[in-house]
């Protein structure tokens, strides 16, 4: 039998076999044209800057027991006024006025052939909108105006063009008469992460709050400290505050540190942003003394000016000065009038210790009587201030009640860069704009009505070293009172500025509150956001 055949020829036939699939696909894949990678088109939008949201504080929240009256009806205690007042003015960032002129845009208009304004709305904490309109007139400004507001209130403001508008909220709230006679105007804000408050009393009859609101979703912690003139005061196991989402929670000052002629308050949050007030009511005996709501202080700095405050016969001003820092911090106070410097007794070379705060009587300015003038801080570190000045009323009936007092605590005002705006309290304007620069200077000043058209501009030298105040009653040219007020200066960066409301109703006698121009901020454009 003989042995089968070799089959090692059979493996190269099977190889060559098996390529020629393969080379059939690379001839193919040869001849083909080459696949072209696709265009990647990236879609884009322009996003408008998002509104402004702004928290007024709300009518003066007085505690049970200062209304306590034993049972003895003839002492009932008179609780203050339970509403405010809010005005609200927002100018397109391109409105002319914002560069001291009055030109209506002829660019921009809408199919109806309007100028775009921005867009103003304001809500109670509850949600619910409250019964008032924003006006706008033909040079990109609106203007709200809100009376009767039984609440806190929330103002928001949304441009009509690509940049953010312009715009200023103030709250007033007026009790003419009774236990809590006063006058407090406060500027609304949006809620924030920090807030530093300055010259609240807590001596016997005065009582002082800090009131935090949590509008979020999400629940924050607060950290409160209590600043004395010895230093930071023993919180007593108080110095932690959970706000949880949609709650008020409100730490009384006077429970923590009282007998205090000032107080020093400073907040820190975390978890989510807080409207922060501080009230503050006083009362001697049965004598009333004034109230102030304040919003958060800016933050601490070397130099300071504090416009509007009020000089009066026999009750000079107080400074409030409060050091933040580590280290000790000497300061020199000036003051001038209308016709320049003033002479202030003790004011030079004081010494703030580290974490206190001290009150420096500004004597003297008493002979100015009736003037609005202006303080300058000058340290060698930061430091935050006010300036406490008051006026009495007419003397009221009865052998144990004396005139009635009402103070405001002015803070410190930025210096204002190319234009801002300042609301006027809803009731209509009963005072000055007071205005001061670190060196000469000339300001347009324009007022614009309740209609949001422009009254007459006028032009305002003012002098370094010298404190001008230009009365509303001044103003032309607005249909009904003045709504808001837009100053443009000529130099930007050295002009300070406040308004001080002063009404003085007869058989009531002064009341006294003032507000400082707040600097525009840079508003931010449209946001270009780019998907793919």
């Amino acid at each position: 039998m003989s042995a089968p055949a070799p089959r090692r020829r059979v493996r190269p036939v099977l190889a060559v076999l098996s390529l020629v699939p393969l080379l059939g696909a690379v001839a193919l894949a040869h001849e083909a044209p080459a696949t072209q990678p696709e265009d990647v088109t990236r879609g884009s939008a322009a996003v408008a800057p998002a509104a402004v949201q702004d928290s007024c504080p709300g009518p003066l929240a007085i505690p049970d027991e200062l209304l306590e009256t034993g049972g003895d009806a003839a002492l009932a205690v008179t609780a203050p006024t339970d509403a405010v007042a809010v005005r609200s003015v927002a100018l397109e960032a391109d409105s002319s006025l914002l560069f001291g002129h009055l030109s209506a845009s002829e660019t921009g208009r809408t199919e109806e052939g309007d100028v775009p304004a921005p867009q103003i709305d304001v809500t109670g904490v509850d949600g619910e909108t409250l019964q008032a309109d924003a006006v706008a007139g033909d040079l990109g400004a609106s203007v709200l105006g809100a009376d009767g507001v039984d609440g806190p209130a929330r103002v928001a403001i949304a441009a009509a063009g690509s940049r953010a508008a312009v715009s200023d909220t103030l709250q007033s709230t007026t009790t003419p008469q009774g236990d809590y006679r006063s006058l407090a105007l406060s500027r609304c804000a949006p809620a924030g992460v920090d807030a530093q408050f300055l010259g609240a009393a807590t001596t016997t009859g005065s009582s002082a709050s800090l009131v935090m609101t949590n509008d979020s979703e999400r629940p924050a912690t607060a950290s409160v400290q209590i600043a004395t003139e010895d230093g930071p005061a023993d919180m007593k196991g108080r110095s932690t505050v959970v706000v949880a989402p949609g709650t008020t929670e409100t730490v009384l000052l006077e429970s923590i540190a009282p007998g205090l002629t000032a107080t020093g308050v400073s907040v820190t949050t975390i978890g989510a942003p807080l409207a922060m007030h501080v009230q503050s009511t006083e009362r001697d005996g049965l004598t009333p003394g004034g109230a102030e709501i304040q919003t958060p202080l800016p933050a601490a700095a070397r130099d300071l000016v504090v416009p509007g405050v009020r000089a009066s016969a026999g009750r000079d001003p107080v400074a409030v000065l409060l050091n933040p820092g580590g280290h000790d911090v000497t300061a020199d106070l000036t003051a001038a009038g209308p016709d320049g410097p003033i002479d202030v007794a003790g004011a030079s070379g004081v010494t703030v210790p580290a974490g206190a705060l001290v009150e420096v009587p500004l004597g003297g300015l008493d002979a100015a009587a009736g003037a609005d003038l202006t303080v300058s801080v000058h340290g060698d570190g930061p430091l935050t201030a006010v300036v406490r000045s008051s006026v009495a009323g007419a003397d009221l009936p009865g052998d144990t009640i004396g005139a009635p007092v009402d103070f405001s605590l002015a803070p410190a005002a930025g210096a204002i860069g190319g234009s801002a705006v300042l609301a006027l309290p809803a009731e209509g304007p009963a005072g000055s704009l007071v205005l001061a620069a670190d060196e000469d200077t000339t300001a347009t000043v324009i007022p614009v009505g309740a209609d949001g058209g422009a009254g007459t501009p006028r032009t305002v030298e003012v002098t370094a070293g010298s404190s001008v105040s230009v009365a509303s009653s001044s103003w032309t040219g607005t249909t009904g009172a003045p709504a808001a007020v837009v100053i443009v200066p000529d130099e930007p960066g050295v002009l300070h500025g406040a308004w001080v409301q002063a009404p003085d109703a007869p058989g009531v006698g002064p009341l006294l509150s003032s507000v400082p121009v707040e600097p525009a901020a840079t508003g931010e454009g449209s946001r270009s956001v780019t998907a793919g």
